[in-house]
Formats: structure tokens, C-alpha cells, sequence
């Protein structure tokens, strides 16, 4: 399968491009800043676009399933940790629709990450992507993490429908890990999982 990775100036999104590697898929990394290209092919990315802005015509083009890493803005630039855009997101969606793409995974916003204090006129819209999402007539999935963390991934989650993910927390190699094992998993189409460590392992928990 070939796959469009965006949202790569993050960590779960380096970490995708190398799990989508090890599983013999093929990844398109979407990046803003054309000296990260090595970067993205060290990584295993078997290609790696230049997007600026909203244009996704290039990044789509013969792929099968689109990974978006919600969390950072190619906009607002690299290393920024406040609000994600969403309308980046809903233009990301609207165009994967136009290029007849079927699979849609959606690490969405996390909701502990986001100030209600903010002056951004974002606060408040977290939910919107989420929700055009499912309009969209995709093979959607939408994964909602709990705390990220640096921590070594163990291979073991929980999920559910409505966890306490502001309590729980989990490590960005197996939100990961979690994104690339439900790429071709039927039994996670059209639902969303709020995801936090656990004791059921990953390649089991989607499973029905």
C-alpha cells in the first residue's frame, strides 16, 4: 500500500515512515522545508514532497491511504506545540476525496495539548475535522491518544470509545505503532478509538 504521511515534523510521524518501512508499505512524507528530504529518506520514506501550503494534488497522487499526524501545522511551522490548523486538515480531507482515496487514519487533536486561554480563534474547532471526516464517506479510522510521551513503546494499549485520555497517557511509538497496524485492519474502519497504554497488545486490540 502507499501511503501519504503528513504531519512528519513531529515525532509520531517519523516514527510512522519507519513502522510503515518495516510492514513493506510504501510512504510519501509530506515535509515543508526541503532540507529535511535526507532526513525523511533515513527515516524509509519512499518519497518525500515539498507542500507549503494547502495543495495536496502532488502529495495524493497514486496513493492508497492518507495518515495524517494532527498535532502540528505545516503552516505555524516545525516545533511548534500550540494549536493544530484545521483547516489544513479539512483542506487535507477534501482533497484526498477528490483523488478517489478510500482509507483515511486520523491521529486527532489532543485535547490536553489545547488552551482554552489561547486568543487563536482555533479553540473550539477540534472537533471539526474529526467531523467532516465521517461525512466524507471514507474507510475512515480517528485515533484520539492520551498523554504522549518519550517513552519506549511496549506494545501494550487500551482502547475504547470514551476513555479519560486527559488520565492516561501513552508513548508516541505505539500511537505509532497503532496508526500503521490499523492500516489495513477492517475492524477499525469507521470508528474512533481514544487510545492510552494498557495491557492488550497492539496487533491484538483492533481486532473483533
Amino acid at each position: 500500500m502507499k501511503v501519504a504521511v503528513i504531519g512528519t515534523s513531529e515525532s509520531v510521524g517519523e516514527l510512522v515512515l519507519k513502522k510503515l518501512k518495516e510492514k513493506n508499505h510504501q510512504s510519501v512524507a509530506v515535509i515543508k522545508d526541503e532540507h529535511r528530504k535526507p532526513d525523511m529518506e533515513k527515516l524509509g520514506a519512499t518519497e518525500v514532497v515539498v507542500n507549503e501550503g494547502d495543495h495536496f494534488e502532488e502529495v495524493f497522487a497514486a496513493c492508497n491511504a492518507v495518515i495524517y499526524i494532527a498535532g502540528s501545522s505545516q503552516r505555524t511551522g516545525e516545533n511548534k506545540t500550540v494549536l493544530i490548523d484545521h483547516d489544513e486538515v479539512i483542506d487535507s480531507i477534501e482533497e484526498a476525496k477528490k483523488m478517489r482515496i478510500e482509507r483515511f487514519i486520523l491521529m486527532s487533536a489532543i485535547r490536553a495539548n489545547e488552551s482554552e486561554n489561547s486568543d487563536s480563534s482555533k479553540v473550539g474547532e477540534k472537533d471539526k475535522p474529526d467531523e467532516r471526516l465521517r461525512e466524507e464517506g471514507f474507510k475512515y479510522t480517528i485515533i484520539r491518544p492520551g498523554h504522549l510521551t518519550d517513552k519506549p513503546g511496549k506494545g501494550l494499549v487500551t482502547i475504547g470509545e470514551s476513555l479519560d485520555i486527559d488520565e492516561g497517557e501513552i508513548s508516541k511509538e505505539d500511537v505509532a505503532s497503532v496508526l500503521v497496524e490499523i492500516l489495513d485492519n477492517h475492524d477499525s474502519f469507521h470508528k474512533t478509538f481514544d487510545v492510552v497504554s494498557g495491557n492488550v497488545p497492539i496487533h491484538e486490540a483492533f481486532y473483533h
